[in-house]
């Protein structure tokens, strides 16, 4: 992969490697939060979150679903107040770095109590406050040293591949899950969030359970990317689907065949005159019992009286 970066000199928002690499965020999520971080102070006084969601692909339902998981990670908070008039009115607040509820009700207060915006008024602290946040920097760092340089990091143009751990039956689940995760490794544009790599994992296993390695399993979903990807988990799953290869069963001809006690059509794979769900209930019930043995009184009441020929 390569990668051609020009770091912007002006109109620029600067959000956390956090928040991109955050699978529980969707991708209408973290649209949302950049657009309200990219609003100036004037502009985002004017403008609300609902008015911001407007413009997000997928209507009500897709805006509804971003508010609550920006909510859920603490970057977006919304409180109710009553205005000089005695309307109720609600008032939202977006933040760069997660908040818990109380921090927010005090940048809440700050701005009812006329403080003209988050961040404004003095700290109960001599420590550094960020202007965007209000939050107090951490003993010894300022802005600058939280701040981005201007020009662009260097960075290995192929990260290493994670090591493969050896293939077991019981733990294929588990390592499909981890190829899926590692995929963004090799394409930035494959990034699965965990609803996504639970629904692939089972695909991916199968693949595992056919005999195909770890290396050969990222080869397949990872080769030859259309040059646009609009969904890294429609993608992924197609590819799973269509390339699955084929299982040791299924050159083997077809060959049918009755089952002789339920009498039900099932496929002959060594011979069997059974089906598979009859074999398997015969082999999980019980023996039968052994009769008792006969004792000296019973075979003698059996032999008869004297001279009558004997038992065999």
């Amino acid at each position: 992969m390569l990668r051609h970066v020009i770091a912007p000199t002006r109109a620029f928002t600067q959000i956390a490697n956090a928040h991109i690499w955050d699978d529980d965020l969707s991708d209408s999520a973290f649209r949302l939060l950049v657009r309200a971080l990219a609003l100036s102070d004037e502009a985002a006084q004017r403008t609300t979150v609902t008015e911001l969601a407007a413009g997000l692909t997928g209507g009500r339902i897709t805006a509804d679903r971003a508010r609550r998981q920006l909510t859920r990670a603490g970057l977006l908070h919304t409180s109710k107040c009553r205005s000089a008039t005695g309307q109720l009115r609600s008032e939202s607040l977006v933040s760069s770095v997660p908040l818990r509820p109380g921090e927010a009700e005090e940048l809440f207060a700050v701005r009812r109590d006329g403080g003209g915006g988050p961040g404004a008024g003095k700290p109960k602290d001599e420590r550094a406050v960020s202007p965007s946040s209000g939050i107090a920097l951490p003993t010894g760092e300022t802005l600058r040293d939280n701040t981005t340089s201007p020009l662009p990091v260097p960075q290995p143009s192929e990260p290493p591949e994670p090591p493969e751990p050896p293939v077991d039956p019981d733990g294929r689940l588990e390592l499909a899950e981890r190829v899926l995760r590692s995929l963004h490794l090799v394409d930035a544009r494959l990034v699965l969030g965990s609803r996504g790599v639970a629904r692939l994992a089972p695909l991916a296993a199968e693949w595992l359970a056919r005999g195909v390695s770890v290396a050969g399993l990222r080869h397949a979903l990872t080769s030859g990317l259309p040059v646009s990807v609009k969904s890294a988990a429609g993608l992924m799953r197609n590819r799973l689907q269509e390339k699955m290869p084929a299982h040791e069963l299924d050159d083997l001809p077809v060959n049918l065949a009755v089952c002789t006690d339920c009498e039900r059509p099932f496929r002959v794979i060594a011979g069997e005159d059974r089906c598979a769900s009859c074999r398997t209930d015969a082999a999980t019930q019980p023996l039968e019992p052994e009769p008792p043995r006969l004792g000296w009184r019973e075979r003698l009441r059996l032999a008869g009286p004297l001279g009558s020929p004997a038992l065999p």
